[in-house]
């Protein structure tokens, strides 16, 4: 019961984190996002949500929002670079020379697909889970120039972190839902989880003869 309340109550406790070990936050923030997006295995960290309540944290606690957005959106941009580099070097050792996976003709549909629609595609990457992860490492995998990665994936990133973190720091000054902050976000993960559910039930049963 009272990990539960800790749960639900986690707002009432943040702000006051934040406060005492600014520097430290300040931190792991930027390795939450850096790690989710550079390093591939890491891909299940939190994204889109984590932002929001990060925005919605920082107005209850009326912290710096200039400095977070500056930290975020630093940590984005170095996470693509880093997947990009890690998918030119180690991906292209480990999958295409010691693999010989995947197949010629499928990389060169992934490369074609990176030539004509890449950096229309990382404006929007992120804010998909998964993709924001696996998409800038596939850009070095096929070897996507590098200017075009870096200035699409940089736009990107500052669109994605202003987007999550100021609808978070806008709702986090609405009353109800800063008197209540721990909840609205449980209730709102427990819907990501349902529509997710329901997507696979509605997938697996309409596999089924």
């Amino acid at each position: 019961m009272q990990i539960w309340q800790m749960i639900l109550n986690f707002d009432a406790h943040l702000p006051q984190l934040v406060a005492a070990h600014a520097n430290m936050v300040y931190w792991i923030l930027f390795a939450v996002i850096f790690l989710q997006i550079g390093v591939l295995p890491l891909f299940f960290l939190p994204g889109n949500p984590f932002l929001f309540v990060c925005g919605a944290v920082w107005a209850a606690s009326q912290l710096n929002i200039s400095l977070l957005l500056i930290v975020l959106i630093v940590a984005a941009v170095l996470g693509n670079l880093c997947a990009y580099g890690l998918g030119k070097t180690i991906g292209q050792l480990f999958f295409l020379d010691y693999l010989k996976w995947p197949k010629q003709a499928t990389l060169d549909k992934t490369r074609n697909f990176y030539d004509k629609h890449g950096e229309k595609s990382f404006l929007i990457c992120l804010f998909l889970p998964v993709i924001r992860t696996l998409a800038p490492f596939l850009a070095g995998v096929t070897q996507m120039v590098f200017i075009k990665f870096a200035r699409a994936s940089s736009i990107g990133a500052v669109f994605w972190v202003l987007t999550c973190v100021l609808l978070g720091y806008f709702f986090g000054n609405i009353p109800i839902i800063k008197q209540h902050l721990g909840t609205f976000t449980m209730v709102g993960l427990g819907i990501v989880i349902i529509v997710v559910l329901l997507k696979k039930s509605w997938q697996y049963f309409a596999k089924t003869p």
